[in-house]
């Protein structure tokens, strides 16, 4: 998972974290475009002039004065908008909208939700977040769903050690994220008793554990007990391997 996935909207498979060069350019803009004082005003109109012509109009053609500080920043950052967005745009945006279209813009969707961007289910860390379960269900749903899970491969492609094979110990074939939750032994046998007791079938693949999409007719939460089951079934599997 990449870090700077991580300012991205919860919604959109991120954390929804602030990021200080998104706030520092939209504060250093609006400093800009949305001054009121007439010191500042004319202070802005002195220095940055003839840096920023398509935004500040001046009649005087000299070579740009050297800038240093807080006005260079200032300048950084209509600079950077100004290639990035129309002016039309920057004369009307909002601070907030502004400061999403910048992590839209700089941060791209996470890899491991571009494999399933067009099917149902995109709110599932929404719904996760808001759940009745622990927080370290929530935690480990985040791992699951971002494919940084600490199955054996993955240990092994991360460098570290693990103990005689990456194969399940119980089948004897490699340890994936899908064999743990979908084909193993242990994973089969919980899925059939949970569907013969909620008396519910449930469609178990790659996608349907990581987005646990429902139909919005079920008054039943079947997500959660999803959850909770894939969170009991890695439990076990950390407990038998001695890794809780």
């Amino acid at each position: 998972m990449r870090r700077d996935n991580l300012f991205r909207k919860v919604k959109d498979g991120g954390l929804g974290l602030s990021h200080l060069f998104v706030r520092k350019l939209v504060s250093r803009f609006f400093f800009l475009r949305d001054q009121n004082h007439p010191f500042l005003r004319n202070i802005i109109q002195v220095r940055l002039a003839n840096s920023l012509p398509t935004m500040l109009v001046t009649n005087q053609c000299a070579e740009p004065p050297s800038l240093s500080g807080y006005l260079k920043e200032v300048k950084e950052a209509a600079l950077f908008l100004q290639t990035r967005f129309s002016m039309e745009y920057l004369g009307i945006v909002t601070k907030k909208k502004l400061s999403r279209d910048l992590v839209e813009l700089l941060f791209p969707a996470p890899l491991y939700r571009s494999l399933y961007s067009q099917c149902p289910g995109q709110d599932v860390l929404c719904r996760v977040k808001r759940m009745c379960v622990p927080p370290a269900a929530k935690s480990f749903f985040f791992k699951l769903h971002s494919g940084t899970l600490p199955v054996k491969p993955w240990l092994r492609e991360k460098g570290i050690f693990v103990l005689l094979s990456v194969d399940c110990l119980l089948c004897k074939t490699l340890e994936t994220i899908e064999h743990v939750f979908i084909y193993c032994w242990d994973a089969v046998f919980f899925w059939d008793i949970l569907q013969r007791t909620l008396k519910k079938d449930i469609l178990l693949n790659q996608h349907t554990i990581r987005y646990l999409p429902v139909e919005k007719s079920d008054n039943v939460p079947y997500d959660v007990f999803i959850l909770l089951g894939l969170f009991s079934i890695w439990k076990t599997r950390m407990e038998f391997r001695h890794a809780d």
